[in-house]
């Protein structure tokens, strides 16, 4: 049992360096198809040696046989079932979604996918990392550098005009699919285990005010942790509050105005604060700013939902009410922009 295991192992950590090398290798450009198998791969043997591990029995990781047929092993879907029974499981997710890639490969001749796909497979090095050190005390940084767990890629801004022409409307669409495909599931887990945000880059630094996002070890050195640093707020959080509220009105046009107690109620209702990929605070001094996803996102639902923009002002009416009543001021997540909330306390009292 204990060597089974451990060629389940070690043929696992081959093919998930072999993913990394392929993926960080410049001249191949067979590296979305080639990083998604492997990658899968790679997780299938590592949930399969969990199973025998666990379980104590090779039987763990076969289907129950059929009469005349040849004995089959468990594929990675019913694997990751086994091990990670929650649906919602960032890490389920994650792998799931990557054999979802693997599964279309007819598209990977599009580059501008890297964009789409990136975060989500640097969330998957970094899981997959963590699980084999969790696991089995085992640390991949024997076999490979640790410059080789940070995805390279020179990622092609996806410009929906220019990918029609050039690939055609069905591939368009299909990246576009993709992209919301992976946003509805990020903004739904809020987890870095399922996607890393595309705007922060995994930087290998001896200095960590050079890092975006840095790996460490939490207390007693048995669970990874990811703190993640914007460093380029012009680009990934472009807006103030003020320029945040001018953009969604503009986009808003014809439907009605946008204010500044409509944004604050949609800041508490998809609890923003605190979300990378949405806001960023500024402490010194204190600033909130705010990213064109989280712009996309209110525009969407908005438009999609008539009735949202009211339910989020019921909802944050009722917030400043219990407030007032407790004579508490607003702290935590939903505490107005300090440069428009006198303003929202003003009207509303």
């Amino acid at each position: 049992m204990r060597r089974l295991t451990k060629n389940l192992l070690s043929k696992s950590q081959e093919a998930f360096i072999l993913a990394l090398e392929l993926y960080n290798k410049p001249t191949i450009e067979y590296r979305i198809q080639a990083f998604a198998f492997l990658y899968c791969n790679a997780w299938e043997l590592l949930l399969k040696a969990k199973l025998v591990n666990d379980e104590g029995a090779i039987s763990s990781i076969y289907y129950k046989k059929k009469r005349n047929q040849p004995r089959r092993t468990l594929s990675l879907r019913d694997c990751i079932k086994k091990v990670f029974p929650n649906e919602r499981d960032a890490i389920r997710k994650n792998i799931e979604d990557i054999i979802e890639i693997r599964d279309a490969a007819v598209h990977f001749i599009v580059p501008e996918l890297e964009e789409v796909y990136q975060g989500m497979f640097q969330a998957g090095v970094l899981n997959f990392v963590s699980n084999l050190e969790g696991w089995f005390s085992t640390n991949i940084s024997d076999k490979c550098t640790p410059a080789m767990l940070s995805l390279l890629s020179q990622t092609r801004a996806i410009e929906p005009v220019k990918l029609r022409k050039k690939y055609g409307k069905e591939i368009l669409d299909f990246v576009i699919g993709e992209q919301h495909r992976l946003d509805t599931a990020e903004n739904e887990l809020n987890n870095t285990k399922y996607r890393i945000p595309v705007e922060y880059r995994l930087v290998l630094t001896k200095s960590a005010k050079d890092a975006d996002i840095s790996l460490t070890s939490g207390p007693g050195s048995e669970i990874g942790l990811i703190i993640e640093v914007p460093k380029d707020l012009d680009r990934t959080h472009p807006f103030l509050t003020n320029e945040a509220i001018t953009e969604i009105g503009k986009r808003l046009k014809g439907v009605s105005p946008f204010n500044s107690y409509d944004f604050q109620a949609v800041v508490l209702k998809e609890k923003v604060k605190g979300k990378p990929q949405f806001h960023y605070l500024i402490k010194k001094p204190e600033c909130n700013r705010y990213s064109k996803r989280f712009i996309d996102l209110v525009v969407e639902k908005i438009k999609q939902d008539p009735s949202y923009r009211e339910r989020a002002r019921d909802s944050y009416r009722r917030h400043l009410q219990a407030i007032r009543e407790a004579n508490l001021a607003p702290e935590g997540d939903y505490e107005p922009d300090r440069d428009i909330g006198n303003k929202i306390f003003s009207q509303h009292r």
